[in-house]
């Protein structure tokens, strides 16, 4: 068993803490595209909390990678590779929204709010209004293929017989959540970005049971 278990596991838990910690200061959207427009010029930090969003998310998905490495050469090797390939796809998708808000739409933001009410304030709004619906249907997308990424991982956790069977289960009740609130909802509604979350808080579970395998075999 060397699978670098310290370096995966505190990849999830860094991964976990930079995206835990960007969501819960990232501020509630809402309103037109003016409104919206608004609320991010003035919120401070605003390109802090995407490119936090954005490297956890890499933390993430490296930590992943370690969860499949510690499941080669069980049972749960194949579904683990698969649960690797397809999240590379996902978080590719994950990140379209975030890319754009960090970028486009925080200039947007600024351009609104520095011109006067007149015609480049108005084309900065069409444009926000224009894109943006491109970026959370991304959101919607991605909340379903993590569904499909959590199941693959399940039962690479369940066949594996390294971990605890929870972690599994808990993996198919995420997997349930995602699919079900991007199949329900559309990509308008704030319930991804709770599905989105619940997929975090899997992986804090795991990264816990990755660094307490570590510790119990040192």
């Amino acid at each position: 068993m060397t699978r670098r278990p310290l370096f995966y596991g505190l990849s999830l838990l860094i991964g976990v803490l930079l995206f835990g910690i960007a969501g819960l200061n990232h501020p509630f959207l809402s309103g037109d595209g003016a409104a919206q427009l608004s609320t991010i010029a003035h919120k401070s930090g605003w390109r802090v909390i995407h490119w936090s969003l954005l490297f956890g998310l890499v933390f993430l998905y490296v930590g992943l990678i370690g969860v499949a490495l510690r499941h080669d050469g069980t049972p749960g090797a194949t579904p683990g590779r698969a649960g690797v390939f397809l999240g590379a796809f996902t978080f590719a998708v994950w990140s379209l929204n975030i890319l754009f808000m960090v970028g486009a739409g925080w200039r947007l933001a600024h351009a609104f709010t520095a011109a006067d009410t007149g015609l480049t304030g108005t084309h900065a709004v069409f444009v926000y209004d224009m894109l943006h619906p491109t970026g959370l249907a991304a959101e919607r997308l991605a909340t379903f293929m993590l569904g499909l990424v959590a199941y693959m991982f399940g039962w690479a956790i369940r066949n594996g017989g390294v971990w605890p069977r929870w972690l599994a289960w808990a993996a198919w009740g995420v997997a349930l959540a995602n699919a079900a609130v991007a199949l329900v909802f559309d990509e308008f509604s704030s319930n991804l970005f709770v599905a989105q979350g619940v997929f975090v808080i899997w992986l804090a579970a795991t990264a816990v049971v990755m660094l307490a395998e570590r510790r119990q075999g040192t």
